[in-house]
């Protein structure tokens, strides 16, 4: 059963946790171009003052600190491969020891298909990280096509270099074999800071693994409750797991600042 936000708003320690496209930011025609929806860092600075923020996102943990850019927060790239407690300016980036051995076959990935697919499908974007990396679409002429083609393309060499083919919006994941998602990410937060309540927030695919963990977490007795942004693709499944649903970006950082105000009047 879904519990009321308020009622985990008041827990101690405190984790609040977000994506960052499509859910503090909105999705842009590139990755490059992704910025905060206006207020969110302030939002997210007042919160570390009484929380501990966390920002789990599938970007590495350097390019997803780019856009956020605020201290005293922790960063969690690459569906929670790479760790940072705080800016990679200022901290160390720990990459989980089991995702070493897949960054160079990632890489070799990486390199066909900017050999052979890029030449291929004006438009399409090769985004590099630690491990692995994303091909985004969105700016095909012909997305379906080009999607059918990234994957015709990289599924042989994938499955012979033993990395695995994901997908999210308009875009094909290359990503280590492992059992590491959004959900375990969520739940390693939890245990490091020792919290007591949790909120996370999300929008893509990729997040359900956040939001079943939510439910996971409520059941072995942590106040938990999971927001998904709505948009005109949010995929059903993310719906069905939903404790609250707001309609896109700025909503969600509409409830941010309502947080904000609850605590607030709270210490009150």
């Amino acid at each position: 059963m879904s519990q009321n936000i308020t009622s985990v708003l008041a827990q101690r320690p405190l984790g609040l946790v977000f994506d960052i496209d499509g859910t503090l930011s909105p999705i842009a025609p590139t990755p490059d171009e992704a910025r905060l929806y206006p207020g969110a860092a302030e939002y997210l600075r007042q919160a570390s003052q009484f929380a501990h923020v966390g920002i789990i996102t599938g970007r590495a943990v350097a390019d997803g600190a780019r856009i956020v850019n605020v201290e005293d927060l922790t960063y969690v790239g690459t569906h929670g491969l790479e760790w940072c407690q705080g800016l990679p300016s200022t901290h160390e980036i720990e990459l989980i020891p089991e995702a070493v051995p897949y960054a160079q076959p990632g890489q070799e990935l990486l390199d066909l298909a900017e050999n052979e697919l890029v030449p291929q499908i004006p438009g399409l974007i090769v985004q590099r990280k630690s491990v692995g990396g994303t091909l985004h679409y969105r700016l095909a002429s012909d997305p379906e096509q080009a999607r059918a083609t990234i994957l015709a393309t990289l599924k042989e060499p994938a499955a012979r270099l033993h990395m695995h083919l994901d997908e999210g919006k308009r875009a094909v994941e290359i990503l280590a074999p492992l059992t590491i998602n959004k959900g375990k990410a969520l739940r390693r937060f939890v245990e490091h800071f020792g919290l007591k309540g949790v909120i996370f927030a999300g929008d893509d695919r990729t997040d359900l693994y956040g939001l079943l963990e939510i439910e996971h977490l409520r059941q072995d007795g942590y106040a938990a409750h999971g927001i998904v942004v709505q948009h005109a693709d949010t995929p059903p499944a993310l719906l069905e797991h939903a404790d609250s649903v707001v309609q896109g970006v700025e909503a969600m950082v509409d409830m941010l600042q309502q947080m904000m105000i609850a605590i607030g009047e709270e210490k009150e």
